[in-house]
């Protein structure tokens, strides 16, 4: 699996995300794929990439379409990290290049949705 700079990215954010709480440096953040907040919603990716929670990978997907950089960046790495794939998505291609992937992600997902195995992903 190759995760790259990025592999940093989900233990800093979960970091991020947990400590600030206890420190009161500011709001509480409750993890959410559907919160209008990106905080919440990366929030929430961080906890899929932490569990390895296969039955967010469709949430995941959703999120490689958001207009934030970062949202984007945590969605596809955590969807590497659960499934072991990319479908040549990358998070800062233009958005006809990364729409394109997102219907490979949709794509892939219907086939592989049905199998409901503990290896939803397989390998490239």
């Amino acid at each position: 699996m190759r995760l790259g700079i990025c592999a940093t990215l989900i233990p800093l954010a979960s970091l991020a995300v947990l400590s600030c709480p206890l420190t009161g440096c500011g709001p509480v953040v409750t993890p959410s794929f559907d919160s209008p907040e990106p905080a919440a919603r990366n929030a929430a990716i961080v906890r899929a990439a932490e569990t390895r929670d296969q039955g967010s990978v469709d949430e995941l997907i959703a999120m490689l379409a958001s207009d934030d950089p970062a949202t984007r960046v945590l969605a596809i790495r955590t969807l590497e990290r659960i499934t072991g794939q990319t479908n040549d998505y990358d998070p800062h291609a233009d958005e006809l290049s990364r729409s394109a992937a997102v219907r490979r992600w949709h794509a892939w997902y219907t086939t592989h949705s049905t199998q409901h195995t503990p290896s939803v992903g397989g390998r490239k």
